[in-house]
């Protein structure tokens, strides 16, 4: 590199900073202008959302206070009845949906509703809208599923 270009490129630095502070935006660290934050504040904030694991409610059912998802694994003929809101995602074996009178459990993956007994798809991720005991059944043994929400096994 010339030395030229090395003038060049050192005046443009200058030139940017000395815009930047008369613009009155220049970074102070900690600011609230300042992009770069400390590991202590990133593990700060995490310890607060983490606050709250999953709290039992009674009757098999369970809250996941925390906002996460839960494993949960099911055998054969059991199921997962989710409440108002909850997401389910099948992660390995094999499931068909419980529907109600209402209506059936939303697939959002594929955009669409799977009526009562549909296969449910690994790696979907379902949606009860409402409290009325719609959910997924297993139809084989070791069903893992990933439940996020208030949800009752069955």
């Amino acid at each position: 590199m010339s030395a030229a270009a090395i003038v060049f490129v050192l005046a443009g630095v200058w030139l940017g900073q000395v815009t930047k502070a008369d613009s009155g935006t220049s970074i102070v660290p900690g600011s609230a202008n300042d992009p770069v934050v400390t590991k202590s504040y990133v593990d700060q904030r995490l310890a607060a959302l983490g606050q709250g694991g999953p709290v039992s409610s009674g009757s098999g059912g369970s809250v996941n206070a925390g906002g996460g998802f839960v494993v949960v694994t099911l055998q054969s003929g059991q199921s997962v009845v989710g409440g108002a809101g909850s997401e389910i995602i099948l992660r390995s074996g094999s499931a068909t949906a419980i529907s109600s009178a209402s209506g059936a459990v939303s697939d959002v993956t594929t955009g669409a509703d799977l009526a009562q007994g549909s296969t449910v798809s690994k790696n979907h991720l379902l949606i009860v809208s409402r409290d009325d005991g719609r959910g997924i059944q297993a139809t084989s043994n070791s069903v893992y599923v990933l439940v996020s929400g208030s949800h009752q096994i069955k």
